[in-house]
């Protein structure tokens, strides 16, 4: 697996809380990591069991339970592989972080619930992921959907 000299971390880090943003802030990048190196068991390590989930709004993927989040992520590593999101600044709190910059990719297949036509993306793109029990409860994205259409 990678590690997290592989990848970008080099965005603005506004740490909006205390131990509890601190220990958020780890396992969002351990789970990056480990999702950025296609690393199904390591990227699940870091999710709870209690009822995670993924939505991305402008696709209407909305993916809710281990199960189905596991399911979510082993085809995302089929369609796309590498850090996607090159974020500007986060906003780390006990409870969520917010992560604001540009999504970047090619992928392949089926993506967030879309399918692809092969053209690399480039879209600007906010992430709230959510914290319980000290680990990712998850991931609520957002892009805009107009900017989307006109490259998928």
């Amino acid at each position: 697996m990678a590690t997290r000299a592989d990848f970008d971390f080099s965005a603005e880090i506004i740490m909006a809380g205390g131990a509890a943003a601190r220990r958020n802030w780890e396992v969002l990048e351990a789970h990056t990591v480990a999702e950025w190196s296609c690393d199904l068991e390591a990227t699940m390590a870091t999710i709870t069991r209690r009822d995670p989930f993924q939505i991305m709004y402008a696709t209407g993927l909305d993916v809710r339970g281990f199960d189905a989040v596991r399911e979510f992520y082993r085809r995302r590593f089929e369609t796309f592989q590498g850090q996607g999101f090159f974020a500007r600044r986060w906003v780390v709190s006990d409870s969520v972080i917010v992560g604001n910059g540009l999504f970047r990719g090619t992928p392949r297949g089926t993506f967030f619930g879309t399918p692809t036509t092969g053209k690399r993306l480039c879209l600007p793109m906010t992430v709230w992921v959510h914290f319980e029990d000290e680990l990712l409860k998850g991931e609520a994205s957002y892009l805009d959907g107009a900017e989307e259409v006109k490259v998928w």
